[in-house]
């Protein structure tokens, strides 16, 4: 699959950027906002007090919209991506990663088990696992995934879940202690309480460790489905002939 930022000359392929330098985020908490808000106009758009609703403050939107630039702008009905789609595949491919950190667990549980758990725990499913449970949006049926990705943003106790730390580091499930605070505040805006949003769901499957043909399948439907939506978004929000 191939994503190509324009603006800034870089071109990824399968995952694996091949073009361009990799900039170092020296401040990363406003980018992370600005990805939270550029991640919350790509499909539906948005107005400035939507996003402020959202849980952003409003200065963290204003300077958000303004290292968005080029990429948004403003319409009679709010803030929206300035071609349509034309966030999807930014906010997929250049997101720089949520950071934090990350521990790698085992357990006998199936995975409808492991993520019902996860999530009683207040944690949200990533990545290729979301096609495993009921109401999520249909990415590919497969066999358990290479690993499944959970966020959380407090200490969780994994032993009581039922879970051990993986010392192989072939297989299992991997918690995120995210250092970007916006993962959850983006899934509740999406509607979501068990799931992060779809974009973030995509860039999990950019970044799983030795993807396969399923994960690169799995993100191509994801990014797929996020392009509809957001055109058919543009269309109701204009009143266009679909």
């Amino acid at each position: 699959m191939l994503l190509v930022d324009v603006d800034r000359r870089r071109v990824w392929i399968d995952g694996q950027q091949v073009l361009g330098v990799r900039e170092r985020w020296k401040d990363a908490a406003p980018i992370y906002v600005t990805f939270a808000v550029a991640r919350m106009l790509a499909v539906n758009g948005s107005t400035f007090d939507g996003l402020v609703r959202a849980g952003l403050t409003a200065g963290q939107v204003d300077d958000a919209l303004a290292r968005l630039g080029k990429r948004v702008h403003r319409t009679d009905i709010g803030w929206e991506s300035r071609q349509v789609d034309g966030l999807v595949d930014f906010a997929i491919a250049c997101y720089p990663g949520p950071g934090g950190v990350r521990t790698r667990w085992t357990s006998d549980l199936t995975l409808v088990e492991q993520a019902e758990r996860l999530i009683s725990a207040g944690c949200r499913i990533s990545g290729r696992a979301s096609s495993e449970r009921p109401g999520y949006p249909a990415i590919r049926k497969r066999q358990m995934p290479y690993r499944l990705v959970a966020f959380t943003e407090q200490e969780v106790d994994m032993a009581a879940l039922g879970f051990e730390q993986d010392t192989m580091g072939f297989a299992g499930t991997e918690l995120v202690r995210p250092a970007d605070p916006t993962i959850f505040l983006t899934a509740a805006a999406a509607g979501y309480t068990d799931r992060t949003d779809d974009i973030i769901t995509a860039n999990t499957l950019l970044r799983a460790d030795y993807r396969n043909a399923d994960d690169a399948a799995s993100l191509q439907g994801v990014r797929d489905r996020l392009q509809f939506a957001a055109d058919s978004g543009y269309d109701l929000r204009h009143n266009l002939p679909s």
